[in-house]
């Protein structure tokens, strides 16, 4: 493969994945693009002739990858420096570090071995290259969505939003089960497009594509348990156990402090709205939920400032008037001296009194979180690049909001009561566990399980995307949270600022929406699930981790292999000359016998 063609095909790749993940002109993105954006990928690995070459052409790969699907984070205002312009550096030589992984079958491919595996004396070649592509390029979307560094976006797994038969396997493989079949189609794919140019120069060509034709299907038979999986997910009963009527406001305008006032103001009109159409139905709104970063002043001390702003109708005084309780993002005081300062939910019981707040733990690196920023040194340097930021502190652990609810919110049962007891007992008041992932905190996994396994029964999560100005990073934020509810089996609440504001049930189904960059708020009968403890609720990331385990024990056995054939080929090599000098020595003891032989008869002792 010529270099042209090299570059071209890792620029497709890098443009059919960008194409498959939602994007402006395919909004929910293409599952169909998805399954082949990889063919051209690994058309380019198995044709690299050197590890360099993999290296940089991984590394193309990878930048235009995420520059092409995340070019909205140059909107991210001071901060686009670090959140595009550093992110797609590191994400490409993040890719590119491990395309020695993604070449590694093709490193230890020598003339011999190659002319082996044509004469079908290494049936195992072809199904291993094409699971090892699958399993690496796995384990690459998890490396790039944990950890400090973490950026869940541009994965494999966004493109398969529309195909909910696929998606349901994320309860128990997370979404990486995903990742891994679209990869593996792709890997077959361009495998037989690889074997269809050999077979003329193979003399074991029926047996190589018998190998091949095993490892599609293989795939084939993975993808249809997938889909059945997913049939019987999507069809099994699932009654609510509990319901709460909940209030999702969209105040469409991207909080600053100058604008405070007027996004509450906005914000408590939208309130105030639904809060009407529920008193007409003769029902009690069970909790209220605006966005991220709709308040400025730091709490506990600003909700005494809360309590006269803002001046057309104070804000806590509005909360105690209806009789609702409500979670408003804003930022809450771990250490003013220190400028220790958390994105948090704040929770306001329904008398409007401050009860208590959740802080972000999971933070946008060199964004929100920002390395060594207990340094005045650093605070001025950042001060001096963005003008306004100093970061935030990530959330110190998990926090559960337990909300009262009304009885009317029970789910209609199939059957009657009909007590004649003497005395009743005292019917004690349902509740709703929940928890509040805030904006990133939905893609990570580690704070969204630990939330689960402390006990949340529902996912609401404050987010602010109004900064993005674009459509498709809205839905791409959407399609990396709706997994939340498939893994965990639990309904997710998002309530955006600009959108995307959304109900999700267990399944990833849409029940309710608001439209993106339009004010409006949103009242829904949130159904809220007995709690399921799912495969990947209880073991995690165990798909990754085991294969991550498989690579380094087969390099590890590789490597070992090589080193043993070569001893053998020098053995083998050494053996001509030491049959040489063995045969010298033969000869010269025999002269020496004849040259030097005594003849015993003519001594006379």
């Amino acid at each position: 493969m010529s270099r042209f063609l090299q570059v071209f095909c890792t620029l497709l790749s890098a443009t059919l994945i960008a194409a498959a993940i939602p994007n402006e002109f395919l909004l929910f993105g293409s599952p169909i693009i998805g399954l082949f954006a990889l063919f051209p990928f690994y058309l380019v690995i198995a044709r690299s002739k050197t590890y360099t070459e993999a290296f940089f052409l991984t590394f193309l790969h990878g930048f235009v990858a995420h520059l092409l699907s995340s070019f909205w984070l140059g909107n991210f205002e001071g901060f686009a420096i670090f959140t595009l312009g550093a992110s797609d550096f590191g994400t490409g030589f993040f890719e590119a570090f491990l395309s020695l992984g993604f070449y590694f079958p093709f490193l230890f491919t020598t003339q011999t071995r190659t002319l082996r595996e044509r004469a079908g004396l290494y049936p195992f070649a072809i199904p291993f290259r094409i699971f090892w592509f699958a399993a690496l390029y796995t384990v690459w979307e998890y490396c790039k969505s944990t950890g400090f560094l973490a950026y869940p976006w541009g994965t494999l797994s966004m493109t398969a939003f529309r195909w909910r038969l696929v998606t349901q396997i994320a309860d128990i493989t997370g979404v990486y089960g995903i990742t891994f079949l679209f990869a593996l189609f792709s890997a077959c794919l361009a495998e037989g497009t690889l074997l269809l140019g050999e077979l003329h120069n193979t003399t074991a060509g029926k047996a190589r594509f018998a190998t091949y034709k095993q490892s599609c299907l293989a795939c084939a038979a993975l993808l249809l348990c997938t889909v059945v999986y997913g049939g019987y997910q999507l069809l099994k009963a699932r009654p609510p156990v509990k319901l709460m009527n909940t209030i999702l406001v969209q105040q469409n305008s991207n909080p600053k402090r100058k604008d405070e006032e007027q996004n509450i103001i906005k914000s408590q009109r939208l309130t105030l709205e639904q809060l009407e159409n529920y008193s007409k139905k003769g029902e009690n709104c069970d909790l209220v939920v605006w966005s991220e970063a709709v308040l400025s002043k730091r709490f506990p001390p600003a909700e005494t400032y809360y309590t006269f702003f803002p001046s057309e109708e104070p804000l806590l005084k509005f909360i105690k008037k209806h009789h609702t309780p409500f979670i408003i993002g804003g930022p809450i005081i771990f250490n003013d001296e220190k400028h220790e300062y958390g994105n948090s939910a704040l929770l306001f019981d329904k008398n409007g009194k401050f009860s208590g707040s959740y802080t972000k733990m999971h933070l946008v690196p060199f964004a929100e979180l920002i390395p060594f920023r207990e340094y005045d040194a650093v605070r001025a340097f950042i001060k001096n690049i963005v003008g306004y930021s100093y970061g935030w502190t990530p959330g110190k652990k998990p926090v559960l909001f337990e909300i009262p609810l009304n009885d009317l919110n029970q789910p209609e049962k199939d059957y009657d009561i009909i007590s004649i007891a003497t005395t009743a007992k005292k019917k004690e008041k349902p509740t709703a566990v929940i928890s509040t992932p805030i904006c990133f905190d939905d893609s990570a996994y580690e704070v969204c399980r630990a939330l689960y396994l402390c006990g949340s029964e529902v996912f609401v999560n404050i987010t602010n995307d109004s900064w993005s100005k674009t459509n498709s990073s809205e839905i791409q934020h959407f399609v990396v949270a709706h997994y939340r509810s498939i893994e965990y089996r639990t309904t997710t609440i998002r309530s955006a600022n600009a959108g995307y504001t959304v109900v999700i049930d267990p399944t990833g189904k849409i029940l309710a929406d608001l439209p993106l960059f339009e004010e409006g708020a949103l009242s829904y009968r949130v159904p809220i699930y007995a709690r399921t403890m799912t495969v990947y609720a209880r073991l995690g990331n165990w798909l990754p981790y085991l294969l991550i385990a498989l690579v380094f024990a087969y390099i590890a056995f590789a490597v070992w292999r090589a080193k043993r054939e070569e001893i053998t080929v020098i053995a083998l090599t050494l053996l001509p000359h030491s049959l040489e000098w063995y045969e010298l020595w033969e000869r010269v003891q025999l002269r020496y016998e004849q040259d030097f032989a005594i003849d015993w008869n003519n001594w006379n002792l």
